[in-house]
């Protein structure tokens, strides 16, 4: 064969070997950028000076979907999701990191762009999920749409295509989220619980409700559970609200009311994960004059309760897997009330961590966190609810497309999983228009809200948010460390996942674009443009 002829074919194979990588490289962003429902979206009109936004419609035939994030053939592509109080949400997008040792590294040193460096060695907690509650509020909610409808936002929260939720909390008994207050030993005092009976907020609504989402994501949905008040005969006035405490010679009673709710929901087919004592035990000092159910409790009495009646109790009975929490209120009772629990041996051997409630986390700052981590490395920290308008003007209760209150979510997670919290449970998945039912008039907003008049739902920018952590940072992804450089009012937090990969969320509170240099050791550099009001997930392997 002649020299013509072999240069001949060797140029052939190297224009069909070029052919092949395009083609792969084009099948690989194919598959990264999925196809996945777009918004149908709805701007919500400035009001009293009020941000305005918008928010996705979703009905019986149509909902938006949350994009996958799918290993590229590309080693060297990333993925970029990106939502905008401007109106995009879960928009995708690609690029490519450049290889660290033929990037310029002086420039990258003397660059006046934002950076972030990403530190994979600087390993932290390993987080457990997210997810939202159901109250009977919200299953009432569910309920009063179509089931094609209902089967839009349930897939949205927990279906393959949605935001990965993996908790739920939900109340034992009725809470505020209620259209009555209850409990389920209403007959006065029946020490015995002979007449402890689950009631239709739980057989209609609450347990069908959850067990949807069980099966949406394949029964690994973890169950959280606590009440709001014991039944007022147990209590030291005859009151549902928080100015009285459980009568002590009812203590055991009410560990056996524990045991008696956690059997009626095992045979209806619910087994639950966790549960602590009481909601928002110290209320009382906070808000001595609530009209909603509530029952007060010190750190020293939930503690010898646990000790003595709770955890021997659940063991008896074979519930000694449920793992137990305490305090489940604000950070104004840290770092005391968990000392005073765990300085205990006892307690310390029995509970698992301390859960937390986002209200007034900007009267306290996230060192106490630390400082709880640091004396009790062990022990779980858990946010177990949070809600936008909690203490604003009840004409505010509901704001359609705030991205504020989007806002609002995403730095609260960034700053509480910066600070060793390993889950974020939002308070109602969904909600009314007016934020509720709510029998004591304590409407506050939702990620989701139902119109079950017109048979369709709105996500808020308060659901995006959500999603850019709990759909990328599955469970058992690790925290791990970043260093920020010129990057004023902009956030970040980066966790490595299970399957190998990198995730990067970064918050944009600015009104303006940024351009932000990204920095990963061992992947390489890229810059990439953060639109102003914006919250932006970057994934990487």
């Amino acid at each position: 064969m002649g020299k013509f002829a072999i240069e001949s074919q060797l140029t052939s194979l190297r224009q069909l070997l070029t052919m092949w990588r395009t083609i792969i490289f084009v099948i690989s962003v194919a598959v990264t950028i999925a196809p996945t429902n777009s918004c149908i979206e709805r701007r919500r009109s400035k009001e009293n000076g009020d941000d305005d936004g918008y928010y996705c419609v979703c009905n019986a035939v149509y909902c938006d979907e949350a994009p996958n994030a799918i290993k590229p053939f590309n080693p060297a592509e990333y993925v970029l999701i990106t939502s905008s109080k401007s109106g995009l949400f879960f928009n995708v997008s690609n690029g490519v990191y450049e290889n660290v040792e033929e990037t310029d590294q002086e420039t990258v040193k003397s660059s006046p762009l934002g950076k972030i460096t990403i530190n994979r060695t600087d390993v932290y907690q390993t987080i457990l999920g997210f997810g939202g509650a159901v109250t009977d509020s919200v299953a009432i909610n569910i309920h009063d749409l179509t089931h094609e409808t209902s089967d839009h936002l349930m897939r949205s929260y927990f279906g393959p295509r949605g935001i990965n939720y993996h908790f739920i909390r939900t109340p034992m008994g009725g809470s505020d989220f209620s259209t009555r207050p209850y409990t389920y030993a209403m007959v006065e005092n029946d020490t015995s619980l002979h007449y402890f009976e689950l009631q239709t907020e739980d057989y209609v609504y609450k347990i069908p409700t959850i067990k949807r989402a069980q099966e949406l994501n394949n029964g690994k949905i973890k169950l959280l559970t606590l009440p709001w008040s014991a039944s007022p005969w147990m209590k030291t006035k005859n009151s549902w609200t928080n100015n009285c405490k459980l009568r002590p010679e009812y203590r055991q009673v009410w560990a056996d009311y524990f045991v008696k709710y956690f059997e009626a929901y095992r045979r209806n087919g619910l087994e639950f994960w966790g549960t602590t004592c009481q909601n928002e035990p110290e209320n009382h000092k906070y808000i001595p004059f609530a009209h909603t159910n509530g029952m007060a409790l010190t750190a020293e009495e939930e503690r010898d309760w646990i000790i003595e009646h709770l955890a021997p109790t659940l063991k008896k009975n074979g519930f000694e897997h449920i793992k137990i929490f305490i305090l489940d209120d604000s950070r104004l009772s840290l770092p005391d009330w968990t000392k005073t629990v765990f300085q205990d041996q006892k307690a310390r051997d029995i509970i698992s961590g301390t859960a937390i409630h986002f209200y007034l986390d900007d009267l306290i700052g996230p060192s106490v966190l630390d400082e709880i981590k640091q004396l009790f490395p062990e022990k779980l920290l858990m946010y177990t609810e949070a809600c936008a308008a909690a203490f604003e003007e009840k004409d505010k209760s509901v704001m359609l497309g705030s991205w504020k209150r989007g806002e609002l979510y995403a730095i609260n997670i960034i700053e509480s999983m910066s600070h060793w919290v390993s889950t974020w449970i939002d308070w109602n998945i969904a909600l009314n228009t007016n934020g509720g039912p709510n029998y004591a008039g304590n409407n506050v907003d939702s990620p989701i809200l139902v119109n079950s008049t017109a048979d369709e739902f709105y996500k808020q920018p308060m659901f995006y948010a959500l999603g850019h952590f709990s759909k990328y940072v599955p469970p058992n992804s690790v925290r791990i460390g970043t260093t920020s450089e010129n990057t004023e009012g902009i956030q970040n937090i980066a966790f490595s996942t299970p399957d190998g990969g990198v995730v990067l969320v970064i918050l944009n509170l600015n009104e303006e674009e940024k351009e932000i240099l990204i920095i990963d050791p061992k992947k390489g550099t890229t810059r990439i443009n953060v639109l102003g009001k914006s919250i932006n997930t970057m994934k990487y392997w």
